[in-house]
């Protein structure tokens, strides 16, 4: 097959651009020509690149609304001087940006990662009491209008959990037989349990005290994560027990990080929290393999990679109901799931992993099924129901 994927994100982050860059390669390994156009970061790195896979970077402007206008023209030209559809077998969009297109004229196939949804998250963030101004409501009716139009145009819509299935079918009446549920995938080769010396040699580079239990966050610094609430019940714990609260990624959201800071800036424990920032996907392992709990405390979350990526390690693992990778940890002994929102619930979770001097031996049963190869091979079988020979 000849597969144009057009994604917003390719290698990079936890999320879709790590998932755009697996999928894209096993779609190689398994016989496919494989072209990749993505508007916010340049693969151009010795990590990600493969030779077999043509990357094209088409940047989009970070400014609302006058970047979408612009990513308009940009599109259509580029469509019409650099690419004939016809090449291709099908369109894989996994961004909502590429609603942009003239999806009308398309004659060839497409299909639609919906990874999460605009208005699933506009309500999260509503229960939240988090209020938007009039120009961001106007930016999230454009992003609901480009999702809506993905959705309409694909012959199916791929999904990576029941929580986000429902989400779909409820908010965009969109019909059952046109959702398929395909979880996120896991490498082998890029998380590894270390052994001891490894975990305290990091440990010394990130100056924690080796005798210190670590409770490790991984995820974005924004309001859906739900990372205020692991800190405010991390802060009622600290006065009794001896531990880190790890917290691994981007900050994306500067009033919601000015929140986090006025709890910890005159706090006696303030010691106890270190932040890493971004850390590069393919370091991850390192960092959950110091970690004695894994929490996920968020309060919108389609899926969370980091569960799956934490369990496949062994690691105990804390989260919310609305999280979608429950799905496939439904099973796993390491895992403890509680309401969003609640500290109270974070609190005793982790009280409980905390008097225990020791780890749970806990394996996660039937792998092999959740690799990114067989991820990406079930996604090429639906390709092939609408591939006309």
């Amino acid at each position: 097959m000849r597969i144009l994927m057009l994604t917003s994100r390719y290698g990079f982050g936890y999320g879709m651009g790590y998932a755009a860059y697996k999928e894209a390669t096993f779609f190689a390994d398994f016989g496919n020509s494989v072209t990749v156009v993505h508007c916010y970061s340049n693969p151009e790195i010795a990590e990600f690149y493969d030779s077999r896979i043509k990357t094209i970077y088409l940047p989009i402007m970070k400014i609302p609304l006058i970047g979408f206008f612009v990513y308009y023209f940009k599109l259509k030209r580029f469509i019409k001087e650099k690419f004939r559809l016809q090449e291709f077998d099908l369109i894989y969009i996994q961004s909502l940006e590429f609603g942009l297109i003239d999806m009308k004229k398309i004659k060839i196939p497409i299909f639609y990662f919906a990874r999460s949804t605009m208005i699933g998250l506009r309500k999260t963030l509503r229960e939240e009491g988090i209020k938007k101004s009039f120009f961001n409501n106007i930016i999230h009716f454009i992003l609901v209008y480009l999702e809506k139009r993905c959705m309409q145009y694909a012959k199916l819509i791929f999904v990576k959990s029941s929580v986000m299935a429902m989400e779909v079918r409820s908010l965009y009446h969109i019909n059952s037989e046109k959702i398929v549920t395909i979880t996120g995938g896991i490498d082998k080769e890029n998380f590894k349990i270390d052994n001891a010396i490894a975990n305290d040699n990091l440990k010394k580079r990130l100056s924690i005290p080796l005798s210190a239990k670590i409770v490790l966050y991984a995820g974005r610094i924004v309001p859906q994560k739900g990372l205020i609430y692991l800190v405010n019940a991390a802060l009622q714990l600290l006065g009794n027990y001896d531990f880190i609260v790890v917290i691994a990624g981007s900050l994306e959201d500067k009033n919601y990080w000015r929140s986090i800071n006025t709890l910890l800036e005159n706090n006696i424990h303030k010691k106890s929290f270190y932040f890493l920032g971004h850390v590069n996907q393919m370091d991850m392992s390192s960092v959950f393999n110091i970690a004695d709990c894994v929490v996920t405390p968020s309060l919108y979350e389609p899926f969370g990679m980091v569960n799956l990526q934490a369990a496949f390690l062994g690691k105990t693992v804390v989260t919310t109901d609305v999280t979608g990778s429950i799905d496939v940890l439904r099973d796993y002994d390491g895992l403890t799931v509680i309401c969003p929102g609640s500290i109270e619930a974070i609190k005793d979770s982790l009280e409980k992993i905390l008097v225990i001097n020791e780890n749970k031996n806990v394996k996660f049963v039937d792998f092999n099924q959740y690799l990114w190869n067989n991820v990406s091979r079930k996604i090429l079988e639906h390709f092939n129901k609408f591939i006309i020979s």
